[in-house]
C-alpha cells in the first residue's frame, strides 16, 4: 500500500517575489495531485490548487520567541565573533525558519512521510509518485543528499513520520533552539545541526539513507541536480536564482530530461 506525503517549504515575501512564485506554479504543474504542497510564510501569497498556507509565526511560536531573544545578537546573525564577517555558517537566526517548520510539519503530519523542498526549486518535469515514495525504504526515517566530508545538503529531505524516531528527533531539533544549545556547535545551519542530530540517533539504531550514493557528490559539486532529484527539478542554489536555472557546468551526471538537453 502506498504511503501519503506531504511536501513543505518556507519564504519571506520577499522570497515569494524573487523565487517562491515559479517554486510554486511548477510544483503544481509537475507534482502528484495526491501529494499536497503545505507552505509556511508571513501572509498568503495566492490561491492554487493542492497548496495550503500556514502562518509560520502562529505555528512556531518558539521561533517567535527564539528570534526576539537574538534579535540584536549579530552572532546569531551569521556575523563571525570578533570580525566583521558574516556567512551563513553562523546565521543562526535565517535557518531557524527552516528548522521549526521542519519540526513543526513532522511533529503534526497526518501523512506518513513529510518531504522538505527548499522553495528555490524548479521542477522541469512530471515527478512520479512511485518515484518520490521509494526514495525512503519503510525502516527507515529519513532520507537526504549525501556529501563526502561535509554536511548533506538539505535542499530535499525525506521524513518518516510513522517511525518510532520521529518524535524524540524532532524534539531534540527544536531543543537546540528552545535552549540556545546550538551555540555550542561548530556552526549553526540547519544542515549542520541536521547532520549532527543524524548523528547522535544513527548511533542508537536509527536508519537512513543516502539520496545521492552512487552520484558525484564531492564537495563543491552541485549536489541536487546530480542526484536522481535532477531528471525532475532544478535547484536554484545562491546565484543561480537570478539566472533561472543551474548551470550546464554544474552537471557531473548525465540527465535524459529534456530540460537539461535544450538550451
Amino acid at each position: 500500500m502506498a504511503r501519503s506525503i506531504t511536501v513543505i517549504t518556507t519564504f519571506s515575501d520577499a522570497g515569494w517575489l524573487q523565487y517562491g512564485k515559479r517554486f510554486v506554479e511548477t510544483y503544481c504543474k509537475h507534482w502528484p495531485k495526491n501529494i499536497p504542497l503545505k507552505i509556511y510564510c508571513d501572509t498568503v501569497q495566492g490561491e492554487y490548487p493542492n497548496v495550503e498556507w500556514i502562518k509560520l509565526n502562529d505555528a512556531c511560536p518558539d521561533l517567535v520567541r527564539f528570534k526576539e531573544r537574538h534579535k540584536n545578537n549579530q552572532h546569531a546573525h551569521g556575523l563571525k565573533p570578533d570580525s566583521s564577517k558574516k556567512s551563513y555558517l553562523w546565521d543562526a537566526v535565517k535557518f531557524a525558519h527552516k528548522s521549526y517548520c521542519v519540526s513543526h510539519a513532522a511533529l503534526n503530519s497526518s501523512t506518513d512521510l513529510i518531504i522538505w523542498l527548499d522553495a528555490d526549486v524548479v521542477t522541469h518535469s512530471p515527478v512520479p509518485f512511485e518515484f518520490i515514495e521509494s526514495l525512503l525504504p519503510q525502516d527507515h526515517y529519513c532520507a537526504y543528499l549525501g556529501r563526502q566530508k561535509i554536511y548533506p545538503e538539505c535542499g530535499f529531505v525525506v521524513y518518516n513520520t510513522k517511525s518510532k524516531h520521529n518524535k524524540v528527533f524532532m524534539q531534540d531539533w527544536q531543543d537546540l533552539y528552545n535552549t540556545d544549545s546550538l551555540f555550542n556547535e561548530i556552526e549553526y545551519h540547519d544542515s549542520y545541526l541536521f547532520w549532527q542530530l543524524v548523528k547522535k540517533h544513527q548511533a542508537s539504531g536509527m536508519l537512513t539513507t543516502n539520496i545521492s550514493d552512487g552520484h558525484p557528490h564531492r564537495p563543491g559539486v552541485h549536489v541536487f541536480i546530480n542526484s536522481p532529484l535532477g531528471e525532475y527539478m532544478d535547484h536554484l542554489k545562491g546565484k543561480r536564482k537570478k539566472d533561472g536555472r543551474s548551470k550546464a557546468t554544474d552537471i557531473y551526471y548525465k540527465r535524459n530530461a529534456d530540460y537539461w538537453n535544450n538550451k
